[in-house]
């Protein structure tokens, strides 16, 4: 059964707006360090990845959503999208510039979650990058609407999904998973308030 079956033709128009900037960040980096071929992770409709293509990257998008998967070829043609499992990829060792990840990490189980990240790194090429846009702890208590309006969407999203969603937040959020699987950093940029971050890590 496709969880996402129900979101996939309403996630565009809903949530596209409020990534469009974290992914054009992403971007950024991407073009700042001269990355070309890039592996979208958990891409869902392909925002981040069509946004690649048309900056006239390589992007592999891959989501093991077929709903998904299938907004994202009618909506980004020149992009590549395969069905496959993030946490288990058939790719080559260092066949990429960077991977990214976009908001996949918080909706699933620890394990899971452990499994993507550790494919990103295996995936990129020596000096490439890994890029993760996901939640965080703010600091600010101004941004009491913006928690408030992300736990509505992650509860809107199923039972399951906000259960992840809540063990991650309490669990630290990005900063403490990163760290934990070795990958310690500060956000490059925040968004929504200070609730999602932008974290981006080089690997030699």
């Amino acid at each position: 059964m496709d969880e996402y079956a129900r979101f996939a033709a309403l996630y565009d128009p809903i949530i596209g707006p409020f990534l469009r900037p974290i992914h054009k960040g992403m971007l950024s980096a991407l073009s700042a360090h001269h990355c070309h071929k890039v592996v979208d992770l958990c891409c869902g409709t392909g925002l981040m990845a069509g946004m690649a293509s048309d900056a006239g990257l390589t992007p592999v998008g891959v989501d093991v959503s077929p709903a998904m998967l299938s907004v994202a070829r009618q909506k980004h043609p020149h992009a590549t999208f395969i069905d496959g499992d993030a946490s288990n990829l058939f790719f080559s060792d260092n066949e990429f510039d960077a991977a990214t990840i976009s908001f996949a990490l918080h909706e699933k189980p620890m394990d899971v979650a452990r499994a993507i990240l550790a494919e990103a790194v295996r995936v990129i090429r020596p000096g490439g990058l890994i890029l993760v846009a996901d939640y965080r702890l703010p600091t600010s208590r101004q941004s009491r609407l913006a928690g408030w309006a992300i736990s509505t969407v992650e509860r809107i999203a199923g039972k399951e999904h906000y259960d992840h969603f809540s063990r991650y937040m309490n669990n630290g959020g990005t900063e403490t998973f990163l760290a934990q699987s070795g990958l310690p950093g500060q956000p490059v940029k925040t968004f929504m308030s200070g609730w999602v971050g932008l974290f981006i890590n080089a690997f030699q």
